[in-house]
């Protein structure tokens, strides 16, 4: 247990596995942050042994600084969803709204403020998110082409959710206003505290990116409220290498992870339909890639289909406990 969290108005949530000297330079980033003394800092961990007690000693660290930050050693089976979910239980009654963060993000300045201004001046909204770039600063807009429209795989526009639960990331589209968003991603997310009185993580999703789990939270979440993108919070994912899976098991994880998302949250023939429409779309854009990786991740590919097709998948063939 991590020692007492003082009362504040805000918190942030980290969750990590095994890197140590990643999570460093996230909590350099979050506490060069204004008001870093007054939002204290919860640190998930579902480390290994060794790493462990590596990421302990970070923490330790920083906890001799102005930000307040805090170790909790997570003792179920490692997975970002119930590590999360640890998390929140952890805050103190005073938290009114909930941070999350990867442990590979770079926060740029104003981070915090900009998010939390917009819950405070937008009552009606139940969690905002921010701007995620790659490291190379690369813009996070997708290039949108017929064929992208045709198989609904992709929109010209942020933050949605298709009818095949296919998604498109926020970027900005030239204006500093609040963006809706159908969906957020947890890497650069906040939530009013209140949201986890009805609904959780799901603790079903677990192993490494790709997840889901924050398209599958997010989407629950906007049934009962607007979600929103803050154009002026913006953050860059380094994508640490740890704790993630190879060219063939990602293709096979996403796909799978897409079909338990539709399944579980668009339940409608048409939905699914439209899920098998975008999975041939995909196929053929895989056969005709000139990518290097192209062969790995076709095998992988197919192989989702496969667990697709005879529910050969924990989240498949077990009713998700995900409220």
């Amino acid at each position: 247990m991590p020692e007492d969290i003082a009362p504040a108005s805000e918190a942030v949530v980290i969750c990590t596995r095994n890197r140590p000297d990643v999570l460093r330079e996230t909590l350099r980033s979050v506490a060069s942050q204004s008001g870093a003394a007054e939002r204290p800092v919860l640190v998930v961990d579902g480390s290994d042994r060794e790493e462990a007690e590596r990421t302990a000693r970070v923490v330790q660290d920083w906890s001799d600084e102005e930000a307040p930050v805090h170790y909790h050693r997570y003792s179920g089976a490692p997975a970002a969803t119930r590590q999360r979910n640890a998390g929140v239980a952890l805050l103190p009654d005073s938290v009114e709204i909930v941070h999350f963060i990867d442990d590979d993000a770079t926060l740029r300045a104003g981070y915090f403020d900009a998010l939390r201004a917009a819950l405070e001046h937008h009552p009606h909204l139940l969690g905002v998110g921010g701007i995620i770039t790659a490291s190379g600063g690369t813009s996070p807009r997708p290039s949108v082409h017929w064929g992208h429209r045709l198989f609904l795989l992709r929109v010209d526009r942020p933050s949605r959710v298709l009818s095949s639960g296919q998604t498109t990331p926020a970027w900005p589209i030239g204006t500093e206003d609040l963006q809706p968003a159908e969906w957020l991603s947890t890497c650069a997310s906040s939530y009013r505290a209140r949201v986890f009185d009805t609904h959780r993580f799901d603790p079903a999703v677990e192993g490494p990116s790709p997840r889901l789990e924050d398209l599958d939270f997010s989407a629950r979440v906007a049934e009962d409220g607007p979600l929103a993108v803050v154009p002026g919070a913006r953050c860059v994912h380094r994508v640490s290498s740890r704790n993630r899976r190879g060219t063939a098991a990602t293709a096979r994880e996403r796909l799978v992870r897409r079909y338990w998302f539709v399944r579980k949250n668009m339940d409608h023939p048409l939905n699914r339909l439209a899920f098998w429409w975008s999975a041939l779309g995909q196929l053929a854009a895989l056969v005709v890639s000139s990518h290097p990786d192209r062969n790995a991740a076709l095998w992988g590919y197919l192989q989702g289909v496969w667990q697709v097709w005879t529910r050969a998948h924990s989240l498949l063939y077990e009713e998700s406990t995900g409220a």
